[in-house]
């Protein structure tokens, strides 16, 4: 009877110790047996490593602070693993998210395969997560029923250059396929960024679950959504998109290039517009706008109207309503 290959689970956390055990757990629960789990401290201040002894099967590494990219490829470099996956330590997966991912990657020889997820809102209420993905539309049609649907490179390229329907916590990888680890330089996306390295390097192939396989939770501290969503904007897809469009600009086409510059100067101008009218401050929102011309001029005169002309829109109307109400 061949044994399953190994997969190597790594559990980034930083002050997670209230939380981090039904990460574990969901992980030690899983059908799949054949596992090594990591669990990277990234200089946790809490009782972590306490919370860490209650699992003696555990690798634990403790390391200085260096965000959840920097904890991640730690854990990499100490990985045995035919596969690898990283569950984020406030997440949790479903017993089977494991051996039905490993079924898929074998099945099909792909590079990688990730999954649907149950993703909570602050009311703490479970939602179907790729309905929020207007990239994903087009691929969860017509699949016949089917659970899985299959990405070629073309898919691959012109969805993560879009965006990333894939966090860590969803994500299983062949350890051969991988090009570089998590990246360490960006603030939110070093998952995204670890992708594209793969995807834009060479004709890979991928495949994804339309069953929500885990899930996330919310509780404040999220990396992404326990974020202010201004933050957000100018962190994910602002600064790391820059540097996206910096670190690929010799492996993508002009139109793909074309097609981030559009989205970034579309966020540089909402940030513009938000700093400008709730923030009351006229020296940033002057920055990002330059920022904006400077990316791409002709989309800047493009989208500046639509999005400030709309606003502005929005308001006109509204205050004309309090005034016919007031009369």
């Amino acid at each position: 009877m061949n044994q399953k290959p190994l997969v190597s689970v790594i559990i980034p956390t930083y002050n997670r110790a209230r939380i981090l055990s039904t990460a574990i757990e969901s992980v030690l629960a899983q059908t799949y047996s054949n596992i090594q789990l990591l669990v990277i401290d990234d200089g946790s201040e809490d009782n972590t490593e306490e919370i860490i002894k209650k699992y003696p099967a555990i690798e634990y590494v403790r390391q200085a602070h260096g965000g959840q990219g920097a904890a991640r490829n730690n854990g990499l470099q100490r990985a045995k693993g035919a596969f690898i996956a990283s569950l984020d330590s406030d997440d949790c997966w479903n017993p089977d998210f494991l051996e039905k991912c490993i079924e898929k990657l074998e099945e099909g020889s792909f590079d990688f395969v990730f999954s649907n997820w149950d993703q909570a809102n602050i009311l703490g209420i479970y939602r179907d997560s790729f309905t929020d993905y207007k990239f994903m539309k087009p691929y969860l049609s017509n699949t016949n029923g089917t659970t899985w649907v299959t990405l070629n490179n073309g898919d691959l390229r012109k969805l993560y250059l879009n965006n990333c329907p894939s966090p860590s916590s969803s994500l299983v990888i062949r350890r051969s396929s991988m090009k570089t680890g998590w990246n360490h330089k960006v603030n939110i996306a070093d998952d995204w960024c670890m992708l594209l390295d793969l995807i834009l390097a060479k004709p890979c192939k991928a495949a994804f679950s339309k069953e929500r396989l885990w899930k996330k939770h919310i509780d404040g501290t999220n990396i992404f959504d326990g974020r202010d969503g201004v933050e957000v904007m100018k962190l994910l897809y602002i600064e790391d998109i820059t540097f996206i469009l910096q670190r690929f600009s010799d492996s993508i086409s002009e139109e793909e290039r074309q097609g981030l510059q559009k989205k970034l100067v579309e966020n540089l101008v909402v940030l513009a517009k938000h700093r400008v009218f709730r923030d009351k401050d006229l020296r940033e929102f002057t920055a990002l706008v330059r920022r904006a011309l400077k990316v791409n001029a002709r989309f800047t005169f493009t989208i500046f109207p639509s999005i400030v002309g709309k606003y502005l829109n929005v308001k006109i109307i509204s205050l004309g309503r309090k005034l016919k109400l007031t009369r």
